[in-house]
């Protein structure tokens, strides 16, 4: 279904040329809500990625001899393309990652945000000019880095390469992007449309693989700057390796997102936001709810609340317009999901409610990689289960009896990716916004910064000095020179 709507789903674009992978392994792109192969794709061999490199850096110089607004309004042409092609774009979305027709809507909504914001560049790169003293003026221009690659994960497979994408290629760069193995299809669609739209040949390539792929294009010494987002252990080891060759590096790490309710909360509104933060998606989201700190005097109000939300979820193929929540991208996350509950209930902590049991909607989904959303109460913080990644629909709820307590434990973590507190008091959530040790915040709401904000996590959720999107994005992927001159 997905080559009827795009013929290139299962290639590699390098240097303008779709092109099937020469590489030994074999990629299975696995439906998720059916657990049935859709296709098969030989990944990219290493001459074919160092082809890519070499076809990125053959275009760098006309391509960054464009003016910024030129190349602004290109991305403009491009976000045209995509909205004209949203309803085919959300469809390969949500055959190729699982998640609803909304949700991959929405994703793809927030990829255009990105790329519009991008093409408001010209309003910042600028150069910056003064005069010292008489006849003596300095002046400070910027300029593209060169080739650059970015990696990016199969729970965002269109708006994360759209916002390296674009921030990249209107500073001047240009990209090698290798999307997670188990979403290409997704990739490759919105890689299409930059081509579509007029970006020249070799300026934007793509090439898929496993581990060894993506190695090969940290280590080329052809590449001046690597973004990815991906797990801390992955994130930390990209990083290792790009800055002991004098790379730039931005790799955005894992999460263990604290989500905290106050006594002064509106109960209902907590339920609702953090019922969508931890269960939406599947709960495959970097600033998703995966543990709960609530106030002992509304706990059991706030349980009670989040527990009939996560059963009305609707679980099914994301095709289906009647499920509100998709599968999991494969069975080894199924998996991994369904061992945190045993653990927890082996622990002795309450299982409020066990998404294993939860009712899945369709005929074809006995084989999906399905887990419904899960309560958990009880468990010690210091639990492995509740200081590890789980991601997936599964929350874990703690008692406080202060907002100290709250902070002990929401800061009790190598990660600093989310936070947020639901409360109806100013004061309170200052305080919390000061000591909470996390790079996004929310308050009543989740934590999703606007992309025209440069944001990113602390501790080990990122790796590197400028993080994404904003006016971080031109910092990352531009240098300068200062000149001075006398006259």
């Amino acid at each position: 279904m997905v080559k009827q709507i795009f013929p290139n789903a299962t290639q590699h674009l390098i240097g303008g040329e779709w092109q099937d992978g020469a590489g030994d392994k074999e990629i299975t792109i696995v439906d998720p809500a059916t657990g049935k192969t859709l296709e098969t794709m030989r990944e990219a061999s290493i001459d074919q990625v160092d082809a890519a490199v070499a076809a990125a850096a053959k275009a760098l110089p006309e391509w960054s001899s464009w003016s910024i607004n030129r190349r602004a309004d290109l991305l403009l042409k491009v976000r045209s393309k995509i909205e004209a092609n949203i309803d085919d774009l959300a469809m390969v979305l949500s055959i190729d990652n699982g998640k609803t027709i909304p949700e991959a809507k929405g994703e793809i909504t927030r990829a255009c945000e990105a790329i519009a914001n991008a093409a408001s560049a010209p309003m910042i790169y600028h150069s910056e000019a003064g005069n010292i003293a008489p006849g003596l003026d300095a002046r400070r221009n910027r300029y593209p880095i060169g080739v650059c690659v970015a990696v990016t994960p199969f729970n965002f497979a269109v708006m994360n390469p759209s916002m390296f994408s674009a921030w990249s290629l209107v500073c001047g760069n240009t990209l090698v992007i290798k999307p997670s193995e188990q979403t290409p299809m997704a990739s490759n669609f919105l890689v299409s449309l930059f081509k579509e739209a007029g970006v020249p040949d070799g300026v934007l390539n793509i090439v898929h693989g496993f581990a060894e792929v993506g190695q090969r294009l940290v280590a080329s010494p052809e590449v001046a700057g690597i973004s990815c987002i991906t797990s801390t252990p992955v994130a930390r080891a990209i990083y290792e390796t790009g800055t002991a060759q004098g790379k730039r590096v931005q790799a955005n790490g894992g999460g263990k997102n604290p989500y905290v309710v106050l006594s002064d909360a509106d109960i209902d509104r907590a339920a609702d936001g953090i019922s969508d933060a931890a269960f939406g998606m599947a709960g495959q989201r970097c600033l998703a709810a995966s543990r709960c700190i609530v106030m002992e005097d509304v706990f059991d109000e706030f349980v009670e609340k989040i527990t009939e939300r996560g059963k009305a979820f609707v679980l099914g193929d994301g095709r289906n317009p009647k499920a509100t929540m998709g599968p999991l991208i494969n069975a080894k996350s199924r998996d991994r999901v369904a061992k945190a509950i045993e653990d927890a209930a082996e622990a002795g902590a309450t299982v409020v409610l066990d998404g294993r049991d939860h009712p899945v909607e369709g005929d074809d989904t006995a084989e999906g990689f399905f887990v419904g959303p899960t309560v958990i109460t009880g468990l010690s913080h210091k639990h492995p289960v509740d200081a590890q990644e789980t991601f997936g629909p599964f929350l874990v709820i703690h008692k406080v009896s202060s907002l100290e307590e709250a902070l002990e434990i929401a800061n009790d973590t190598e990660f600093g990716n989310a936070a947020a507190v639901y409360t109806s008091s100013g004061k309170t959530a200052q305080e919390f916004e000061l000591g909470c040790n996390s790079g996004n915040i929310g308050i009543n709401t989740f934590p999703a910064p606007p992309m025209n904000f440069t944001m990113g996590g602390m501790g080990t959720s990122f790796f590197g000095d400028i993080h994404v999107c904003g006016d971080g994005a031109m910092h990352f992927y531009t240098d300068h020179k200062v000149v001075v001159t006398r006259w």
